[in-house]
């Protein structure tokens, strides 16, 4: 920019009298009012050319207002400078705010440069150059804002000492200062201005540079709001629904949130909706309460979007709709509102209102967790930790646990001990996950209790004390924990130099089986079938595999197999019984695997398929299973399903017959001689749990 160089302006002239840029000016006053911009700038720049300071401050406005003239800042900039080096406080005013701010005129020089950048680039900047000398955008400058803020301000310009007051408080172009801001919001409260009000309200409700003081905060925001001032009108308003300094009064806040609202501030509209809601201090009126809300939203309240999207979900207010409230989430969420983005990231794990991504639920948790949101810090380091929707990385699932648990949150302190025990994400530090383990149980944490009993059981990183792990057992399960109480049941059933408690390590099992424990429901179901606890109960064994089973439980669902076939403790169904071998099959419960070959085999219970059957057998001899392999060499000795190929059985009857599996042996022995080829059984044992 160059101060030198004023566009579209007359030479300098002397003026005849001052009386006639005074003439000029009121001219251009009159003009301006009636809307004749034209006219007005005509007169300023006349009164301007003559070196009138007025005049200059008068053009100044006009090119940054843009009437009369295309709207340029670096041109307004010019005039401003001008009429402030004559000590115009009004232009050392404007001319600082030019600087605070920076930037370009609404419209005007900015937006003609734009479209014709748009169309030649290199002509648009030579006749931006020729047009306008002077530039069209200023640039921030700290520092002489608070020159010339400085200079209008000591003249007494009270809009100028509020901003000065401001300057200090934020610490633009000089160090922090409350005592100055306070000096200068005083001097500009002084003489009514109610920024400077405002600013004081601010000082002594925060405190800055001084004891946070309420209810005289509360007084200096009165005083603003008489005046109209919005942002006072809201604050005093907050202060009324807090009972901040002032008794709470919600119809008061109510009427100054809707006085601030008429005045286009966004908050108090939002505010206002809140009220109206609750039918808090005026009376409910849902439908306004959304007519303020979308007001707001539409302003870019990241609040009032979330509020919207709260109410299409919950249908209070507003229609239920989850993918409208999906659609006010995203906006929300887009506006860096956190609480948002976690629910957001929810409902694209859950499918609720957006198709199911679990991508994009992991891209919102973690950035509603970067915000500090503590639900999103955990949820994020659980889907780093199970590899849901980003590629699995423990590291990263601690160090987001850890950022939750030492914010306090027991869940986070209780899965952050697990990964240190496990080395998982972190090095194994059991002395560590002892200490987590001990602040999560003692702010009641049933799974703190159970993990950190069975230090104490073992005496890893804690004193080994039995008597001290079955009272946190206890503790944890007088919470319902169902994993307390398998963990009792083990207790109980294991000597430890006194006997066994049988009684109690049942009744422990039982409660953990009811409690959902699928670990649980297999023992109880394991020891009903083989009567270990008393007479020998198929039907209920059958009835607890069942529900292991549907949880997911492979050795359940092939147990659950076995009894459909043989119809013990249910009524026989081999279309039953082979469906759960298939599902424990899938698992890669191996003597699943080949009792469904069998099924294929035999076309029992399923359609019969040679090819299947064959594959089924493949899983489970790569397994190691001998049976299976057994057959496998069957099949190839008889071709049945596939070519016979005598190397191919002997291969699988060397490999079973490696094991000590006696039938293979004598196949291989006899490989050579007549064949007769066994039809397979399915197994009905299964080792293990």
């Amino acid at each position: 920019m160059n101060p030198d160089r004023p566009r579209g302006i007359l030479a300098p002239t002397a003026p005849d009298s001052p009386g006639a840029a005074h003439r000029l000016i009121r001219t251009g006053c009159a003009a301006s009012a009636r809307g004749q911009h034209a006219k007005a700038f005509e007169n300023f720049a006349k009164a301007a050319a003559t070196g009138n300071g007025e005049g200059q401050f008068r053009l100044g406005l006009m090119y940054a207002r843009g009437e009369g003239v295309v709207g340029n800042l670096g041109d307004a900039a010019v005039w401003f400078r001008r009429a402030a080096e004559q000590g115009h406080g009004e232009a050392q005013h404007q001319l600082s705010l030019v600087y605070l701010h920076g930037g370009q005129a609404d419209g005007g020089a900015p937006t003609w440069y734009d479209r014709a950048a748009a169309v030649d680039k290199d002509i648009a900047d030579r006749n931006r150059e020729l047009m306008f000398p002077n530039g069209i955008a200023v640039p921030p400058d700290p520092a002489e804002a608070l020159r010339w803020c400085r200079a209008a301000a000591e003249q007494g310009v009270a809009p100028a000492q509020a901003t000065l007051a401001l300057l200090y408080a934020k610490g633009l172009g000089c160090e922090i200062d409350y005592l100055e801001a306070r000096r200068w919001y005083a001097a500009a409260a002084e003489q009514g201005n109610p920024v400077g009000e405002l600013g004081l309200g601010v000082i002594f409700a925060n405190g800055f540079g001084v004891e946070i003081d309420l209810p005289t905060a509360a007084s200096w925001y009165e005083k603003a709001a008489a005046k109209g001032n919005a942002d006072a009108q809201t604050a005093l308003a907050l202060m009324c629904d807090a009972a901040q300094g002032v008794p709470r009064d919600p119809a008061r806040a109510a009427s100054l949130f809707q006085q601030a609202a008429e005045r286009g501030d966004v908050r108090a509209r939002y505010h206002l909706a809140v009220h109206l809601l609750a039918g808090d201090g005026v009376p409910q009126n849902l439908v306004m309460a959304e007519t303020h809300l979308r007001q707001a939203a539409r302003m870019g309240h990241a609040a009032a979007k979330l509020a919207l999207a709260r109410m299409h979900a919950s249908g209070h207010g507003a229609t239920p709709s989850q993918v409208e409230a999906a659609l006010w989430y995203r906006a929300a969420a887009d506006a860096g509102e956190a609480e948002a983005q976690f629910v957001l990231g929810a409902l694209f794990a859950r499918g609720e209102g957006v198709p199911k991504r679990l991508e994009d639920a992991a891209r919102w948790f973690e950035r509603a967790a970067e915000q500090g949101h503590l639900a999103a810090q955990f949820n994020i380091a659980v889907f780093y930790l199970n590899g849901t929707g980003v590629e699995r990385d423990p590291a990263q699932a601690a160090s987001w646990y850890a950022r939750a648990a030492e914010r306090g949150m027991v869940m986070a302190q209780t899965k952050l001990a697990q990964l240190y025990l496990a080395g998982d994400g972190v090095p194994p530090d059991h002395q560590a996950a002892a200490g987590w383990l001990q602040r999560a149980a003692e702010a009641g944490d049933a799974e703190a209790e159970t993990v950190l009993a069975t230090l104490h059981l073992h005496g890893t990183a804690v004193e080994r004390d039995a008597a001290m792990a079955e009272r946190l057992f206890r503790r944890a399960a007088d919470r319902g924990y169902g994993p307390a109480f398998l963990q009792l049941g083990h207790y109980y059933a294991e000597d430890r130099g006194a006997g066994t408690n049988q009684p109690e390590a049942i009744r422990c099992y039982r409660a953990a089986a009811e409690a959902g424990v699928v670990a649980a429901q297999w023992i109880v179901a394991h020891n009903s079938l083989a009567g270990a606890w008393g007479p020998r109960d198929a039907a209920t064994a059958a009835s607890w595999f069942r529900r292991a089973a549907e949880a997911g439980h492979a050795g359940a669902q092939f147990q659950l197999g076995v009894m459909h076939c043989t119809g013990e403790g249910v009524p026989r169904d081999l279309a039953e019984g082979t469906a759960w071998y298939r599902r424990a099959a899938e698992q890669g419960e191996r003597i699943a695997q080949y009792n469904l070959a069998v099924m294929l085999l035999r076309g029992e219970g399923t359609a019969r398929d040679l090819d299947a059957a064959r594959q089924w057998y493949e899983k489970a001899a790569a397994q190691g299973m001998p049976e299976a392999q057994t057959a496998l060499g069957d099949l190839y000795a008889a071709g049945i399903g596939v070519p016979a190929d005598l190397d191919a059985a002997h291969r699988w009857y060397e490999t079973a017959g490696s094991q000590g599996h006696e039938a293979a042996q004598a196949k291989l022995a006899a490989l050579r001689g007549p064949r007769l080829v066994a039809e397979a059984e399915p197994l009905q044992v299964r080792l293990g749990s």
